[in-house]
């Protein structure tokens, strides 16, 4: 009996490949979140991309700016030179992204 069996792949459902290969693909893009040092704001909201994925967001320009912390935010333009201060109107703390929402008293009723 011959071992040199050719193999066949047309046994396999299609739905199992694709599903095989999103788990590994999110376990890779998991190893590169974790080891890259960018998107640290990003990271603190979401840990974890295979649970990011699962979630249904509404992408709007406000939420993408609070996620990621770019955008019109002094603390921000403030690193490229286009606020002359990083402090928020509200007084001298900085404007960032948990300034705005944990903090601002100009947003406070918010």
């Amino acid at each position: 009996m011959s071992t040199d069996t050719p193999e066949s792949y047309d046994k396999v459902p299609k739905s199992v490949v694709k599903s095989e290969l999103e788990i590994l693909s999110v376990k890779k893009w998991q190893r590169e979140w974790d080891q890259s040092s960018k998107g640290q704001i990003t990271k603190q909201f979401f840990p974890d991309i295979a649970a990011r994925l699962n979630m249904k967001l509404n992408l709007t320009y406000n939420f993408t700016l609070m996620v990621t912390g770019h955008g019109n935010i002094n603390s921000y333009l403030h690193r490229f030179k286009i606020s002359d201060t990083p402090s928020c109107p509200c007084g001298p703390q900085d404007q960032t992204t948990d300034h705005l929402l944990f903090e601002c008293q100009l947003l406070k009723k918010e």
